[in-house]
């Protein structure tokens, strides 16, 4: 399993424009997830609170 001191050393070594790259990547996947969690959010207040991961 890889750590994430293992990672941070990784990304250290690549160049300044593939760190850019990287840094972009985790912003923009950071705000997909809090997105798809607001989302949820809305969905399950709409549906009277229930969770929309749950059974039919």
């Amino acid at each position: 399993m890889t750590t994430a001191l293992e990672i941070e050393k990784a990304i250290e070594r690549l160049p300044e424009p593939e760190q850019r790259k990287v840094a972009e990547w985790f912003e923009d996947h950071r705000l997909i997830i809090a997105s798809s969690a607001s989302l949820s959010s809305i969905y399950d207040e709409e549906d009277g609170g229930e969770s929309q991961l749950e059974g039919e």
